[in-house]
């Protein structure tokens, strides 16, 4: 579990906890931008999101230190997220529409084909199994049609190497 404490000048203190009795299992200060708003801060296993406003989405193994850095005009802050996980992969919202990032700071996939029936972008309207390998989506339809169309998603494996990729259908065809 992650504790986030009040913010300093520069930095902000975090700790990480064991869930099962509380210990505290690495207590450090990770450097801001001064001056800038923090958008989020989301823990994922070893991994911890950090976006500020107007700066790079920071992805860092706490394991390690090591950083990467995802330019901010790849990576906008989104209104919600989504951790898938069996796929260590993570579903960001935004403006009606949804991507899949890994945690190198790539995206594996943009469903440019569709967009999400709610404008608000909440997470209310997906449906992800619980081997997060199909996902359901209730989404806006074309122009002239009263009704949303549902897609259907899946995760796939490549063989020879160990890419994931994101495909989606839509129900009805």
């Amino acid at each position: 579990m992650l504790l986030i404490y009040h913010r300093s000048p520069g930095y902000v203190p975090l700790k990480i906890l064991s869930i099962e009795d509380g210990t505290v299992l690495k207590s450090f200060n990770h450097l801001l931008h001064r001056n800038k708003k923090v958008d989020f801060i989301e823990q994922f296993n070893e991994k911890l999101l950090v976006k500020q406003e107007n700066e790079n989405l920071q992805i860092l193994d706490v394991r390690n230190a090591e950083l990467t850095e995802v330019s901010r005009t790849e990576f906008m802050t989104p209104s919600a997220f989504i951790f898938l996980y069996e796929n260590h992969l993570f579903l960001t919202f935004r403006n009606r529409t949804v991507a899949v990032w890994n945690f190198r700071g790539e995206l594996v996939t943009s469903f440019e084909d569709h967009l999400l029936w709610h404008p608000d972008c909440n997470t209310n309207n997906i449906y992800i199994t619980s081997d997060q390998d199909l996902i359901l989506s209730y989404c806006k339809a074309e122009e002239g049609c009263d009704r949303g169309r549902s897609f259907i998603c899946w995760v796939h494996q490549h063989e020879q190497h160990p890419h994931r990729e994101m495909h989606c259908q839509n129900m009805l065809e």
